[in-house]
């Protein structure tokens, strides 16, 4: 390789995921790589993966498998979960050039570096990660300048039947609140208007004094931050001090999604939750009274063990009762390494098939009588990209998404939108004012 390289990346699973991108993709650019969008042409590819289902497990086989077709001359990297939690499988595939744990992604430039030199496959991967030995750099780099992911926590200590994440991501642990408020300032430099707070269990988050509240006041307190939003929180972990944040600051994302993963209190306890539905409930009453136009949403297992179909329709009727405004429903799946594939009365595939297409009728059903109670009202959104449709689309701070003429306002751009009409996922309407930043 020769000049400026180019490299690409790919990313699956969550908005930690996509933290971690941004921050080796700053690593990779000081060492002179000019990162590209994926599919572009590339000298580098990576991809970075997720293990959290089944399902994710094949998308990422997939999609090693497609690049590499793509880009026959290209390094191409695996790092992540995946990577992680089963590297002689990954390795395994065709093609792959380089499979790098959780604990060294962040070295993968020069892991690269090393590579082209003898040309080697290798596998980099600990036993037992632990992220925040990892040298973050200031920043992470995202090639487009709307909202940011900022990683606060690394791991988990909780220990949930079905989750994989405490033993690829290791046991939690918490970021200084010096580095990411320097991180904060940077991306805010870079033209960044909304942060995004991320991490395995970002409500744990202890550094001396600090909580995640103390996290949120922080980084909405930085000159040109226009939100600050919180990404997903176990719901016992919630103080009632950020409730209060997000309710008074003008910068705060009213927004939480906080996983329910089943309405039944035998299942939870089963799944190793912290907590009743009567508990959860209670929890959601009390911010629905502080913040009544918050956007709310949640996950649900469908097919846990154990999952009768009585407590399959609990969830049913406990999910219709709250005030949800979007649900990400999970076709249960043995995870290797994980409590829940000993455990006996497992529901059969077709059962879980059938019950996961109700609650996701139930879940469009939910987005959009959010989206309808929208219609004809002025909201605040900030505007992103545009899609394939033809629509410029944006968020509002309750996490509504919105689509309206691309001419009429930039990616970046902070406006106001008058709603017309509910689309399957997003509402259209038209600029009627721009905000002043």
């Amino acid at each position: 390789m020769s000049g400026r390289r180019r490299v690409s990346f790919y990313t699956l699973g969550c908005r930690l995921n996509q933290a971690e991108t941004a921050l080796i993709a700053e690593k990779f650019r000081e060492k002179n790589f000019t990162p590209v969008d994926h599919g572009e042409p590339a000298e580098v590819a990576v991809i970075h993966t997720c293990t959290v289902t089944e399902r994710a497990d094949a998308r990422c086989r997939h999609e090693i498998r497609k690049i590499r077709r793509q880009s026959p001359e290209a390094v191409v990297c695996v790092v992540g979960c995946l990577a992680q939690s089963d590297p002689d499988q990954v390795a395994s595939i065709p093609g792959i050039d380089l499979v790098v744990g959780n604990e060294q992604k962040y070295d993968l430039a020069h892991l690269v570096e090393s590579h082209i030199r003898s040309g080697d496959t290798a596998i980099h991967v600990t036993a037992r990660p632990d992220g925040l030995k990892s040298e973050y750099p200031t920043a992470g780099f995202y090639l487009r300048s709307t909202r940011a992911n900022i990683k606060v926590q690394e791991g988990c200590s909780f220990s949930c039947a079905f989750c994989l994440l405490p033993r690829v991501r290791g046991p939690g642990q918490s970021r200084r609140m010096e580095d990411i408020l320097a991180e904060g300032h940077e991306l805010v430099r870079r033209g960044h208007r909304e942060l995004v707070v991320t991490g395995v269990n970002i409500g744990t988050y202890r550094s001396g004094m600090f909580r995640l509240s103390h996290v949120a006041r922080t980084l909405s307190g930085i000159p040109g931050v226009a939100r600050v939003r919180i990404s997903s929180i176990e719901p016992t972990t919630i103080e009632d001090d950020l409730l209060a944040w997000m309710a008074d600051s003008p910068g705060a994302c009213r927004h939480l999604h906080i996983p329910l993963q089943s309405g039944d209190d035998d299942v939870l306890t089963r799944m190793r939750r912290f907590y009743n539905t009567k508990e959860f409930t209670a929890f959601i009453e009390k911010a629905i009274a502080l913040m009544p136009d918050m956007g709310l949403g949640t996950d649900v297992i469908v097919g846990f063990p154990g999952e009768t179909e009585e407590a399959f329709l609990a969830t049913k009727r406990l999910v219709s009762s709250l005030p949800f405004t979007y649900l990400h429903i999970f076709s249960y799946s043995d995870r290797l390494k994980t409590a829940a594939p000993g455990f006996p009365d497992k529901v059969d595939r077709e059962t879980i098939k059938a019950r996961s297409a109700e609650m996701r009728a139930l879940a469009a059903e939910k987005k959009q009588a959010f989206f309808r109670s929208h219609i004809g009202c002025e909201v605040d959104v900030l505007m992103e990209t545009v899609d394939e449709d033809g629509f410029r689309k944006g968020f509002t701070s309750s996490y509504l998404r919105v689509g309206v003429d691309s001419a009429s306002c930039a990616e970046n751009d902070r406006v106001r939108v008058r709603l017309q009409s509910a689309q399957e996922d997003f509402c259209t309407g038209e600029v009627v004012d721009r905000i002043e930043p």
